[in-house]
């Protein structure tokens, strides 16, 4: 145990960040199952409850479980650990979420003393007690069960079920493998759960009234209570005596060779000298980050017919991580956990496109040119987050001065995927064109992995480009968020885009003011109109609408207007379809999706013709007032395939 207990104590945290980096570049598929797992079994917790859910992580190290599960929806989270200099990461940079973080993370011999009597929902370990020999462990489990809250669960996910508690070399010094169906303490029920993460099982433990302890086969993450699959201690010996096997057979190995603990040893110290070399060598790539800059800097090609942007009153800042605009809607995934979404704060479309996905999110400016200090900031940010695949937004000078230096600064521990939300109508602008070259380029010159689009057969143009088709999501809202499925029609109609000839706006209008079925129509953009045309109807302007606002002009309306000459799966399409408005838009081509009766109903062919347009705003405000449920019923089922597919393209293309 002393010498266990020296190990960690002694650790660097910051060279072990680095070490576990590593481990997992190498291919282990057991971080990324850890965090489904974990996720999942909270969000069940979080369901049963009906609010926010204290969480305890026991062993928190640097943080890796920290960053991501601090971040969830109605979570707080704490963390202690043995420790000092292995939490040393966490207190120094702790993620927002976690301030103030000396109220969140504990450190000291003592957990009780150290958490000063509080108590949580949730208590977890993750490969924590394989540094205690068994004796301990009975004990250490009482101890964390009281620091869990009555009705709450304790979870461990840890070495594989054993029939008896056994020494193992061939870990870390001083590595236990625990039977921990002997080991649990008089009142407590265990429902094992094997085979859901690489190299552990999961241990769910939850008090009950009596003295005995009960066995349970955990049914899934999403069931840790469910108790209709019970077992006996012997079904659970059985299970395990294999797993007593194949350590028998790694002992007799070891014990054959000559000092096998030292030999260990020494190989985990050249893992971390390589490690620790690799981490100082990227600290040094950062210093030059300045040279570099003014290099990229001195060759760039400008683009002076670049179409003109919103430009915001004040300078923004250079980057907004985690910002609530871009986290609020957005899908909690935990396979997307280690994904780094980077997009631009100013190009409202895209950035709604990014904070809908999956992930953590980086906004960055294009409106001035980030200098060195602020690239700096935000590739090491990158390298704290923990992310291991960086996904790029659209295209600008200060994003390719991001990729280029974020791959000059992190080589290939990081994958830097781009996405292109434009289409091939927007080339006659030469600078769409040169930056979609510039990207292509990037790619073949090994500086981005793999770049792919939202708009279909663009892989037609150059082999580099990912065949899938990305499809965005919609905004990830609750049952309260959505509009009411009794509401009455109030005969309004709103057209959310700009006034330019590809969005098609007084196509829109006109139809609008043709249809019967429209009294109100409200626009955002502005435009002039000569007495003659202006019609019958009452046009309400609405000034540039914050994402808030846009929601509730969706909720006011019975049908949206997006009936563009060129899109790229508009936003306020997949908004309002979350929000369980229709929205009339042109042709997608989006596969299999293209069949699905809502995604017929709702997109035109004839984008231009006033008739057209008006005729698809008359079927469906009709069909929203004969049969309201029927509508709502068939977004429900298009947006969960949506969603299914826009998921498995997204893990397909993160992959690639």
């Amino acid at each position: 145990m002393s010498e266990s207990l020296h190990f960690w104590k002694t650790t660097n945290g910051h060279s072990y960040r680095e070490l576990a980096r590593v481990r997992e570049g190498q291919g282990g598929l057991a971080r990324g199952q850890q965090e489904r797992v974990l996720t999942t079994l909270i969000r069940s917790e979080q369901r049963r409850l009906d609010r926010t859910l204290s969480v305890l992580e026991f062993g928190c190290g640097f943080g890796h479980h920290a960053t991501y599960i601090s971040q969830l929806s109605r979570v707080r989270y704490h963390g202690y650990d043995i420790s000092q200099s292995m939490t040393e990461p966490l207190r120094q940079d702790p993620p927002a979420s976690l301030q103030p973080v000396e109220e969140r993370i504990f450190c000291g011999d003592d957990p009780l003393a150290a958490v000063d009597g509080r108590k949580f929902d949730f208590v977890f370990t993750v490969a924590t007690l394989v540094h205690n020999p068994s004796e301990r462990i009975t004990g250490m489990l009482e101890t964390l069960g009281q620091m869990v809250l009555p009705g709450g669960v304790l979870v461990l996910v840890e070495n594989p079920l054993m029939p008896t508690s056994v020494w193992d070399s061939s870990k870390h010094p001083g590595s236990w493998l625990h039977a921990f169906a002997d080991l649990l303490p008089e009142g407590w029920d265990l429902h094992h759960g094997p085979g859901l993460v690489d190299s552990h099982d999961v241990y769910v433990l939850k008090r009950h009234g009596g003295r005995e302890r009960r066995y349970f086969q955990l049914v899934g993450p999403e069931a840790p209570r469910d108790e209709s699959q019970p077992l006996t201690l012997e079904a659970l010996h059985t299970r395990a005596t294999p797993r007593l096997l194949e350590w028998a057979s790694r002992a007799s190995k070891f014990l054959s060779e000559p000092t096998p603990n030292l030999e260990a040893q020494v190989a985990e110290l050249t893992e971390q000298l390589a490690v620790e070399t690799e981490r100082f060598a990227r600290r040094q790539r950062l210093q030059s980050l300045s040279d570099d800059l003014a290099r990229l800097r001195s060759s760039r090609v400008s683009f002076p017919d670049a179409p003109v942007a919103y430009t915001p009153p004040s300078s923004p800042p250079a980057f907004l991580h985690n910002a609530a605009l871009d986290t609020r809607w957005a899908f909690d995934l935990p396979q997307f956990g280690r994904v780094m979404q980077v997009f631009h704060q100013e190009w409202h479309g895209i950035r709604a496109a990014s904070g809908y996905l999956p992930g953590q999110k980086l906004a960055i400016t294009s409106e001035r040119p980030l200098d060195e200090r602020e690239l700096r900031a935000a590739i090491e940010l990158v390298d704290r987050s923990g992310c291991r695949s960086v996904m790029v937004h659209g295209y600008s000078n200060n994003a390719h001065d991001f990729m280029v230096l974020l791959r000059r600064a992190m080589g290939s521990s990081v994958r830097i995927l781009a996405l292109w939300h434009g289409s091939t109508a927007q080339f006659h602008y030469t600078s769409e064109l040169d930056c979609f070259t510039q990207l292509i380029d990037l790619k073949r010159r090994g500086v981005i992995d793999a770049l792919a689009t939202v708009k279909p057969g663009m892989h037609l143009l150059a082999k580099d480009i990912f065949p899938k088709t990305v499809i965005n999501l919609p905004p990830k809202l609750s049952e309260t968020e959505r509009t009411s499925r009794g509401r009455a029609l109030t005969r309004a109609a709103l057209i959310p885009t700009p006034n330019d000839w590809r969005k098609n706006f007084y196509t829109n209008l006109f139809a609008c003011q043709a249809s019967p079925r429209i009294k109100d129509i409200y626009v955002t953009a502005s435009y002039r109109l000569p007495e003659s045309l202006k019609g019958t109807r009452r046009v309400h302007h609405v000034s540039r609408p914050s994402r808030t606002e846009l929601f509730e002009l969706i909720r006011r309306c019975d049908v949206v207007l997006n009936a563009s000459l060129s899109e790229c799966q508009p936003m306020t399409g997949l908004e309002s379809l979350a929000l369980r408005i229709p929205c009339v838009h042109g042709s997608l081509s989006l596969g299999a999706l293209d069949s699905h009766p809502y995604q017929r109903l709702t997109q035109v062919a004839g984008v231009d013709s006033v008739e057209v347009v008006a005729a698809a705003i008359e079927q469906l405000v009709s069909l929203r007032e004969r049969t309201p449920g029927e509508l709502v019923k068939m977004m429900e089922d298009y947006e969960q395939a949506l969603v299914s597919e826009a998921v498995r393209v997204l893990e397909a293309f993160i992959q690639s």
